[in-house]
């Protein structure tokens, strides 16, 4: 049997896809009664909310137009923008944090409403990794929008879907862990999903296999002293054609994007390792601590030993 990690190199959307880490956080399953509606600050990370069963108007700040929700349609809000949901446009709308404080949920379900009509939700959060996976969320539109109500969707939303809904249904031990591997699913899919209209619509970029090749290079080798002429070399392709393609693909050039993954790299490393930045900068290509250090600061503007500090006295959120 074939492992995961074997799939032919021809097939570049997985390759970009398996390399990318997605997390999700539940933040509440919400029973929602009309008149409702709450509010989210906007945040760093992707948001989602998937509308179970009812209807509701979504409101994203800087977006022209609010969008309508039916049962079965799943949104996500790529870049984390502030918005909020309600189940008429001239309900009242309360910040969903002081929703929570003020009304704890019980048995992992919020009830919230004047007592009216119904509506199901499940509202969240991914964690992605930023550096990695910053182009492809650059690509996103502001709200992608799924429909899963009119007969049409996709059987993989239908799908998975239906096993939240048993799940949610169940209640058993374990539910919620289930859930959120579900919706870590769902973020994957509808990257998927996004990511084949616009390799389409581009010819094919996404996918080529030197390009997704070359991708894998950088990643697994990245202390490898590579150039755009050894890349290119690498995988078959002249210099010239290589530089093109490469930014077709990723959006950005294949130096770029190296300097940007080594430099994800070294973070992770000061992050999670006691590693002394000259290692740290053997083990990304770089020559010196010197060279490593300017990078970084370039990047992040700040110093190694002062990113290892920080993140020490605050750990990441994810």
């Amino acid at each position: 049997m074939r492992a995961l990690s074997t799939f032919s190199e021809s097939d570049g959307l997985s390759q970009v896809l398996l390399r990318m880490t997605v997390t999700s956080t539940v933040y509440c399953l919400s029973d929602m009664s009309s008149p409702w509606g709450f509010r989210v600050a906007a945040r760093p990370s992707p948001a989602f909310h998937l509308l179970m069963s009812g209807a509701a108007w979504l409101e994203v700040d800087e977006a022209p137009e609010a969008v309508r929700l039916q049962a079965g349609d799943l949104v996500i809000l790529p870049r984390g923008n502030g918005h909020q949901v309600r189940d008429d446009r001239e309900s009242r709308v309360l910040w969903l944090d002081k929703i929570l404080a003020d009304t704890p949920p019980m048995n992992g379900r919020l009830a919230h409403g004047g007592g009216g009509e119904r509506a199901e939700l499940i509202c969240g959060g991914f964690a992605i990794d930023q550096l990695t996976a910053r182009p492809l969320l650059e690509a996103l539109p502001m709200v992608v929008h799924l429909r899963g109500h009119d007969g049409r969707a996709p059987e993989w939303l239908a799908g998975l879907i239906r096993m939240i809904s048993v799940e949610m249904a169940a209640k058993a031990p374990g539910a919620e862990a289930v859930v959120s591997r579900l919706t870590d699913a769902l973020l994957a899919q509808a990257l998927r999903n996004y990511l084949v209209e616009a390799d389409q619509a581009a010819g094919g970029a996404v996918s080529d296999p030197q390009i997704a090749r070359a991708l894998r290079l950088i990643r697994e080798r990245p202390d490898e002293k590579w150039s755009v002429s050894g890349l290119a070399a690498a995988v078959g392709v002249s210099r010239s054609a290589f530089g093109q393609r490469f930014r077709a693909a990723t959006g950005e050039t294949p130096i770029r994007n190296l300097t940007r993954y080594r430099l994800s790299r070294a973070a992770v490393y000061l992050r999670t390792t006691n590693a002394g930045v000259r290692e740290i900068a053997r083990r990304t290509g770089y020559d010196s601590e010197v060279s490593v250090s300017k990078a970084f600061r370039r990047q992040y503007g700040t110093t190694p030993g002062a990113d290892r500090q920080a993140n020490a006295a605050t750990p990441a959120l994810n």
